[in-house]
């Protein structure tokens, strides 16, 4: 790619998180005037931060909020061989809590190339969307450009955020015996699923990403179902739960099995911690 082409697409992508960013501000709750200060020193710490009087120290120095979409066909079950179509990726700092970069592609599949009507209507992702898109070999190489860049799970620790266990546990393990290739390292790694972590903190039933927006009076921003919508609003609900005090320590993983004939990737266990 150009150097050109690169820069296009780097500032095609800030707008994007400068909106995000900005729909997390929205998320917090405003201050009292009497607690406001008249002049705001330049090296005052962000509203973000004064908001919270709860936080405490996580176990990780980044998060990344994932939701992937993937090929469906109405009706089928889970046996159903999904590959995933839409790759997105929200980097937060665990100290703030505040977006640091996105990671999005679309991405096209390929051992059933051609969407359902029920897929499209349901992701809102087209045909001519994915015909357009990366293979998913092509899109694992960007990625780990992005973690490298940002130090992730080596300089810097990180853990995926995921709502339930099906991004990690199911769908990446179904298109890496799709793309014929062993699961990446990061995608072995404990991660947390804010669902599970939601109930817990809050002591209430397991919920959908907007029925936990609406503890904060709040609703789904985008599209249900957008990939890179919902990474949004898992980094909202996170944002609060991390303003309420929550720690967000990893909380699910997979647990590969071996034998004589097995592949690596070919059975998993689901654990809860």
């Amino acid at each position: 790619m150009s150097s050109s082409s690169k820069t296009h697409r780097i500032s095609s992508i800030r707008p994007i998180i400068q909106m995000l960013a900005n729909v997390l501000n929205r998320s917090t709750p405003e201050q009292p005037e009497n607690n406001v200060s008249a002049t705001t020193p330049d090296h005052a710490e962000n509203s973000s931060s004064k908001a919270n009087t709860k936080s405490v120290k996580q176990p990780f120095d980044y998060y990344i909020c994932f939701d992937v979409e993937a090929t469906c066909e109405e009706g089928r079950d889970f046996g159903y061989a999904n590959e995933i179509i839409e790759f997105p990726a929200i980097l937060i700092d665990s100290k703030t809590f505040d977006i640091v970069d996105i990671f999005h592609s679309y991405v096209k599949p390929s051992v059933n190339p051609k969407l359902s009507d029920f897929c499209i209507s349901l992701t809102g992702i087209s045909q001519a969307v994915v015909d357009g898109s990366p293979s998913f070999l092509e899109i694992l190489t960007s990625f780990q450009q992005f973690l490298q860049r940002h130090k992730l799970f080596s300089d810097n620790k990180c853990a995926f955020i995921t709502d339930g266990p099906w991004d990690i546990r199911d769908f990446i393990h179904k298109q890496c015996r799709s793309s014929n290739i062993e699961r990446p390292k990061y995608f072995t790694y404990p991660w947390v699923d804010i669902r599970a972590l939601f109930a817990e903190f809050y002591n209430c039933d397991r919920c959908n990403i907007p029925t936990m927006l609406s503890r904060y009076e709040l609703t789904f921003e985008g599209r249900q179902h957008s990939g890179l919508d919902d990474a949004k609003n898992i980094a909202i609900i996170a944002k609060r739960m991390w303003m309420d005090g929550a720690l967000f320590r990893a909380n699910n993983m997979v647990i590969m099995k071996f034998g004589k004939r097995a592949r690596r990737n070919d059975s998993f266990t689901y654990v809860r911690k």
